[in-house]
């Protein structure tokens, strides 16, 4: 069972060396290694466990919420500083600070999600704003689901009169362009509902007034397709629009959902808005942390020592509207709890909750330590994973080199059945992060076009749910290097690659996402995805002895197989050249035995168990040949 561990260090350099620690290690010999603090109690029994047990999160003391408590690593001499941030020691509590709240001041009494939305996305409201102003149409890409409170905001700052195509009401009230909105054509049939908003578009654009603005919140459905040619409403919808060029619109559209080119190049600008910044500020009030601005006082009170600041990393990928739902689920999950809530319980709280959102994400609960093993693999993912930490932690100014750290993405390879996917989800707990995985030829569609629309929804959905970390099973599927003939499969293939490289060349170093391919074959991989800024390839080989050894050793522990050091060794022997997931079931294959058929798994039964499996392999030679 993983632990979460949370520290705090003033040394960037310890920093980096206690996320590079060899997963073997004694805790207590880790925490006593470099000047470091608790941010959590921890009981003295569980120091000789060893550092794999344990998912660290290590911070940094300038990153870390004022006021917030720090303990000495017990039965360890604390450190010089070991104290609180703010106030010396309190007296008989053994050196450590009681916990405060989180200052009271910084966080609202309540918000909406409509203050949230305007809290968050203020300076591209004003420059869209603006625009408008300028009498300049806007094209605004961005979730549906803050749409509607930033039309409105956007439309009362450029101080016009919003017409929504979208809103019927208006034609039964009569206080819309458009009234009388008709429902067949002149030879009777019945109109499709795109039909008449399209009918009703036209009756507002010839009727537009000074000073008025038509609102489509729903252009990409109002256009159908990105591609014109299947679909008359949207070729029509393109005509409608230049045929009336002076006229201003606001329009939206989802990120997920392709436009026809020319149709958004009716709009003189284009404003995207993905993710959370770190801090907001609008005329109204100074610049703030965004984990105080849009989390409530009694939110944060539910959650002893909330940290805006730490919080900030487990929501930047979402909008304000879901983090608004995030936070009240959280609060109403841990409020009558008869323990008080601590920041793990919130980081879990709010990673089940992106997960849940989609069917296809879930949350890892496999970590290093759960794989026998592969001591230099483990050590080139710590590193990894020290720099995707370590990167949060640069100054502003060193923007563009924190987006070169951070790498983008991994691919595994290797023979089957030698835990390249338990690799990856251990990556993603080391992350404290959602996971997808996606089968590579789950992507692969008939249809031109749909590959792709599937790339971009699985990329949109892992912004949304940052940190998360996306594995390609098989990603050599939909990777294979891309093609110059002329036929049409293989300009689909080069569209997927395509695809991929433009949403991972499109990462936000804020918002830590991590994309991992796994494959039998790496040598038919495009040559431009395994450039070292993209993807960086680690191979998942044989387990050699000593790997053999320490996988038997830890799946006969999970199975509870008794194995002393002269059998292990003899099996580590005699199964060289099988992958992990043979080795596991050597183990499994016991404890069935054991469990269902009152077979001991002594020496004589796992040395047939062996046997059995080498007899298979030479089966299956012979049938080959």
């Amino acid at each position: 069972m993983t632990r979460a561990l949370r520290l705090a260090t003033a040394d960037h350099g310890d920093r980096m060396d206690l996320l590079g620690t060899a997963g073997d290690r004694p805790l207590r010999e880790v925490l006593a290694s470099c000047e470091v603090w608790l941010l959590d109690p921890l009981d003295e029994e569980l120091l000789e466990r060893p550092w794999s047990d344990f998912a660290a999160d290590i911070l940094l003391r300038s990153e870390i919420y004022p006021g917030t408590p720090l303990f000495a690593p017990p039965g360890i001499t604390a450190p010089p500083a070991a104290t609180s941030l703010t106030k010396p020691p309190a007296e008989n509590t053994g050196g450590v600070e009681a916990a405060p709240d989180a200052e009271p001041a910084d966080h609202p009494d309540r918000i909406t999600d409509a203050q949230a939305v305007r809290l968050a996305y203020y300076p591209h409201i004003e420059r869209v704003a603006s625009l408008l102003r300028s009498r300049l149409p806007v094209l605004v890409i961005s979730e549906k689901l803050i749409v509607t409170h930033l039309w409105e905001e956007m439309v009362t700052l450029a101080e016009c009169r919003g017409i929504r195509l979208d809103d019927d009401s208006t034609d039964d009230e009569g206080g819309g362009r458009g009234s009388g909105d008709p429902v067949a054509d002149m030879n009777g049939a019945q109109l499709s509902t795109r039909q008449r908003r399209l009918a009703r578009l036209r009756a507002q654009l010839e009727e537009l007034k000074e000073g008025d603005v038509i609102v489509l919140t729903h252009l990409d459905l109002l256009a159908g397709s990105a591609d014109i040619g299947r679909h008359a409403e949207a070729r029509e919808l393109v005509e409608l629009l230049y045929a009336f060029p002076d006229q201003l619109v606001l329009a939206f559209a989802d990120p997920t959902l392709p436009l026809p080119d020319v149709l958004a190049e009716r709009f003189s600008a284009r404003v995207t808005l993905s993710g959370l910044p770190p801090k907001v500020k609008t005329p109204e009030t100074e610049e703030t942390l965004l984990g105080a601005a849009l989390v409530t006082r009694e939110e944060a009170e539910t959650f002893e020592g909330f940290q805006p600041r730490e919080f900030y990393k487990h929501v930047a990928g979402m909008n304000p509207v879901r983090l608004r739902q995030a936070m009240r689920y959280a609060h109403e999950k841990h409020r009558t709890q008869p323990k008080r809530a601590t920041q793990q319980d919130l980081r879990e709280t709010l990673l089940t909750f992106k997960a849940q959102q989609s069917s296809h994400f879930e949350v890892p609960n496999v970590t290093l330590g759960d794989i026998g093993g592969y001591d230099e693999v483990k050590d080139e993912i710590r590193q990894t994973l020290a720099i995707i930490s370590g990167a949060q932690s640069l100054p502003d100014d060193m923007e563009e080199v924190r987006s070169e750290l951070v790498p983008r993405g991994i691919i595994f390879y290797g023979p089957p059945g030698t835990g390249k996917t338990l690799f990856a989800k251990a990556i993603a707990n080391g992350m404290n992060a959602t996971i997808q995985v996606v089968s590579g030829p789950e992507v692969t569609d008939m249809y031109v076009g749909e590959s792709e629309r599937k790339v971009r929804e699985i990329f949109a959905s892992a912004r949304r749910s940052a940190p998360s970390v996306i594995v390609f099973d098989e990603i050599d599927a939909i990777t294979m290097e891309r093609s110059n003939r002329p036929d049409g499969g293989s300009r689909a293939g080069n569209s997927v690659v395509a695809q991929i490289l433009t949403e991972m060349d499109g990462f936000r170093p804020e918002v830590p996402m991590l994309v991992i391919g796994t494959t039998n074959r790496i040598d038919i991989i495009d040559k431009a995805l395994l450039r070292p800024s993209r993807f960086r390839s680690i191979a998942i080989s044989l387990p050699d002895v000593t790997a053999r050894r320490a996988i038997l050793r830890h799946h006969a522990g999970r199975y509870h197989i008794s194995l002393d050091d002269e059998v292990l060794e003899l099996i580590a022997e005699a199964t060289a050249g099988r992958n992990g997931d043979e080795l596991r079931s050597l183990m499994r294959d016991a404890f069935v035995g054991r469990h269902m058929h009152g077979i001991e798994p002594d020496a004589r039964r796992l040395g047939w168990l062996v046997g059995r499996l080498q007899q298979g392999r030479l089966e299956m030679i012979s049938e080959r040949r």
